[in-house]
């Protein structure tokens, strides 16, 4: 067989309550920019939110079964359209929002912003084994407009010291330390957002101390400097609006994700149907506001740049579409090549 090293393979995550039937597989070429191939992989309801070990070839979901909720795995291959499944974790209740994974020591991490907990998981070659853990934010000494937790995201600290989960609900950036299986609340450290801003999506800087943090209502990035040393390991660096500045209508961020350089910034509006992208300081972590563009589709739940840096993915959950945009290397500028047909996607990821 002859293998094609412009392909990648790339996975969509949907929601379940209209045409969408599961996890969708796809192949991307990186030279012309176009998807050869979409195909469902695996029926199963609400596979919102996905994480992938590649190492292992395993694929991590979020589902619902039988009217129970939880995480789910599965065994991909690069040759094959589906995908085989592992096993799954559910239990009654409604279904995580958001998974993230800890591949060294083979953690699986769960958010759940209706049931208001996270969950960890220890897995096995792609095994998830059950939770010895589970905890929420109710001990969390900030009061939220309607008195719950909502958590929407948790991930390790990229030195993996910490757990940090984003409280919408609190307005509140939770640090938890994971050691001999006991999972522990540091509120003294936990870093407070504006009332009513809600925390949303993390990410982080891949050579720096970076830390940015994108609140859903208030569209806004939090742009934080992390030092584990320190009495308070986040320290505010800047924050800047998604949108510019005179812009005073309605808004509801989704999604954040850096370019591979480190050095472009980008995320999406639901409401506006928008990318926005900045520029990244390496030298002290501030955004730069740089442009703002059309989505090319309606609600861009999430989106993923490409393994190779040269071409961005967004799933509009409204108007069951992927676009496909072009990157351009000198400036991180988007420009709109084309649109694929997928049924309600929430989650763009591609092996890697």
């Amino acid at each position: 067989m002859v293998v094609n090293k412009d392909i990648i393979i790339g996975f969509i995550g949907t929601h379940t309550n209209n045409n969408s039937k599961g996890i969708y597989k796809f192949s991307f070429n990186s030279s012309s920019g176009k998807v050869d191939r979409i195909n469902l992989a695996y029926e199963i309801s609400n596979p919102n939110y996905l994480a992938i070990d590649k190492e292992r070839n395993i694929l991590y979901s979020t589902c619902s079964i039988e009217k129970q909720s939880g995480v789910s795995s599965f065994k991909f291959f690069g040759e094959k359209d589906y995908v085989d499944l592992i096993n799954y974790n559910v239990e009654n209740g409604k279904e995580p929002c958001h998974v993230s994974i800890r591949k060294n020591k083979q953690l699986l991490i769960s958010s759940n912003y209706n049931e208001n907990e996270i969950k960890v998981f220890n897995t096995l070659d792609g095994i998830i084994l059950t939770s010895h853990v589970t905890v929420n934010n109710e001990d969390c000494e900030k009061k939220s407009n309607d008195g719950d937790s909502h958590i929407n995201c948790s991930i390790f600290s990229h030195d993996e010291k910490y757990i940090l989960s984003v409280d919408s609900g609190k307005d509140v950036l939770m640090l938890y330390t994971f050691n001999n299986d006991e999972l522990v609340s540091k509120k003294h450290l936990s870093y407070s957002f504006p009332t009513n801003s809600a925390p949303k999506h993390i990410t982080y800087s891949k050579s720096k101390p970076f830390y940015y943090i994108l609140t859903e209502k208030s569209c806004e990035i939090f742009a934080l400097k992390y030092n584990a040393n320190k009495e308070n390991p986040f320290e505010k660096i800047q924050v800047i609006n998604i949108l510019p500045d005179d812009y005073n209508g309605e808004k509801l961020a989704s999604a954040i994700h850096i370019h591979k350089n480190n050095k472009f910034l980008y995320t999406s509006d639901i409401i506006n149907n928008t990318i926005t992208l900045f520029y990244i300081n390496d030298e002290n972590g501030e955004l730069e506001y740089v442009d703002v563009f059309d989505c090319k589709g309606e609600c861009p739940r999430d989106f993923q740049i490409d393994p190779t840096g040269k071409f961005l993915i967004c799933g509009n959950e409204l108007s069951n579409t992927l676009s496909i945009f072009s990157i351009q290397q000198s400036n991180g500028a988007l420009k709109f090549i084309g649109e694929e047909d997928v049924p309600s996607p929430t989650c763009v990821k591609f092996i890697e």
